[in-house]
């Protein structure tokens, strides 16, 4: 399993990565430093949910830096929307595995915050938040602090806080890693949920094949250090997704898939 295949979509390119190159420095001047990712090629189309997969120091958070505009890129370009990556900026929702929430601010508060700092806190603003903070399942917690929700809800309140901002592309970094199983799976829910009515195009990472096969349109495996695009898969299930499609043959199949171009990642390394 060495091909790479291109997506069947149409839809116009939401995301180009071209060639790029990314190298940490050494901790002293006789050091080479890391080379995170070396000629990386990917393409994510217009309201695509890609999955990002592969081994542990292979490039996938480097890669949504990138995206996100924390850090730059050595070599290569990368492109949303057709222009070149400069810095963070409000088209791009961030969320990580922890939730970033402010613990001396509401649920409501949060999700005001970056339309405040932007100088947009009218009433239609207002209304959207409590809309986003209802759609989200935290509409009788507007008004909780963080540590006063559970680990699912402060998880829902940050997709909230991110949504206010419209973002055209949402980067996640494996951001149920830390929940229990039984949050985790409904969190999954909730995202599918979310995405089959937002249609915003996702990158997510993760270590779970599973949970890849489950919420992808595409899984792209990533070989180790320096990280490279070693398979992308194509999810032929239909949608919308269930739990329940984790059951059915065709699932997998798909996993089994993903698994064997991971361990052959693995005895590559």
């Amino acid at each position: 399993m060495t091909s790479v295949f291109e997506a069947p979509s149409q839809a116009p390119a939401a995301v180009e990565i071209k060639g790029v190159r990314k190298q940490f420095a050494g901790r002293s001047r006789r050091s080479a430093g890391r080379l995170a990712l070396d000629g990386f090629d990917l393409t994510v189309r217009e309201g695509e949910f890609l999955c990002l997969l592969g081994p542990s120091g292979c490039g996938k958070s480097t890669l949504l830096d990138l995206l996100a505009g924390f850090s730059e890129a050595d070599g290569g370009e990368v492109l949303v929307d057709g222009s070149p990556v400069r810095g963070p900026g409000a088209d791009r929702g961030v969320l990580f595995q922890t939730p970033m929430l402010f613990p001396w601010l509401t649920a409501l508060d949060n999700v005001l915050y970056g339309p405040r700092a932007r100088h947009e806190s009218g009433k239609e603003t207002r209304e959207r938040a409590l809309e986003l903070l209802d759609t989200v399942g935290l509409g009788k917690a507007v008004h909780s602090y963080p540590h006063e929700l559970s680990g699912g809800m402060r998880h829902r309140a940050a997709f909230a806080r991110v949504l206010i901002n419209k973002p055209k592309l949402l980067l996640m970094d494996e951001p149920f890693g830390a929940l229990d199983a039984i949050t985790r799976v409904a969190m999954q829910k909730f995202l599918l949920e979310l995405w089959q009515r937002e249609r915003v195009t996702i990158v997510f990472v993760t270590h779970d094949v599973e949970e890849a096969a489950l919420l992808g349109d595409r899984v792209c495996v990533m070989t180790g250090s320096p990280g490279r695009a070693r398979l992308l898969l194509d999810v032929d299930l239909p949608r919308p997704r269930t739990i329940e499609s984790t059951e059915t043959l065709e699932f997998v199949r798909i996993k089994r898939q993903i698994r064997e171009a991971l361990e052959d990642t693995e005895a590559a390394r």
